[in-house]
């Protein structure tokens, strides 16, 4: 009874038209959902217990990349996106983090993906999180589904549409990590119809309907809420 009451209840939104959006289905993620407040909290707590050393752990770590031959270690890279503020200590994470991503031997297999571009989300610094996002070099950086959902939502957040698509578009080609190991990740999918819905164009809708042609062929389940917007 349960899944007839879901199925007539999508129909029903199937029903409104993509042209007129009678129907407002709210799809982008509260901060809560993509782990910005957990991520601010975790934040808050590093700088009070490490506030006596922070300078100058920030300053020794800020000299070290400047040295052609040091080693980034995958604790102060961390410690560093934990504690980043300006403009210069964003840079200096970004120029850590190419660096690191070059190592060819790693004694760690933490993910920095989601975690950076949170800390780009927080600062508002999405062109940056675009950029790096779309840097080939650090593809094995941010192939994560988190990356993409994080960057995703605030394009969309800032009505970039057209840039929240490119994303998923470029995901999908790169193929994303996932640990459901779904080939195309429903929340990913999500917000990249939720951008074309937003256009509200007729050349949004087709490539919606293409979008979701390719899930299909791919993953048996789509999210109800997904399927109504470009039905």
């Amino acid at each position: 009874m349960a899944d007839i009451l879901r199925r007539v209840a999508v129909l029903a939104i199937n029903r409104a038209s993509w042209g007129n959006l009678h129907v407002q289905i709210r799809t982008v993620f509260s901060s809560s959902g993509i782990g910005i407040d957990n991520f601010k909290s975790s934040r808050d707590q590093h700088v009070a217990r490490f506030a006596p050393s922070l300078d100058a752990f920030k300053k020794r770590f800020v000299d070290s990349i400047e040295q052609s031959n040091s080693q980034i270690f995958t604790e102060d890279l961390r410690n560093m996106i934990m504690s980043a503020e300006n403009d210069t200590e964003i840079e200096t994470v970004i120029q850590a983090l190419k660096k690191y991503s070059n190592n060819k031997v790693k004694f760690s297999d933490y993910h920095f993906g989601s975690p950076i571009m949170r800390l780009l989300y927080i600062q508002n610094k999405t062109n940056l999180a675009l950029e790096l996002y779309m840097n080939e070099t650090l593809k094995n950086v941010f192939n994560d589904s988190a990356s993409a959902l994080v960057l995703m939502n605030k394009l969309i957040e800032e009505k970039r549409y057209d840039d929240a698509v490119k994303v998923f578009d470029f995901g999908s080609q790169r193929g994303f990590s996932t640990a459901s190991g779904r080939v195309f990740p429903s929340d990913v999918v999500m917000l990249a119809i939720e951008g074309l819905y937003r256009k509200n164009t007729k050349d949004a809708l087709t490539k919606a309907k293409e979008i979701m042609s390719k899930v299909k062929e791919h993953d048996s389940d789509v999210n109800p809420r997904t399927a109504a917007m470009v039905a």
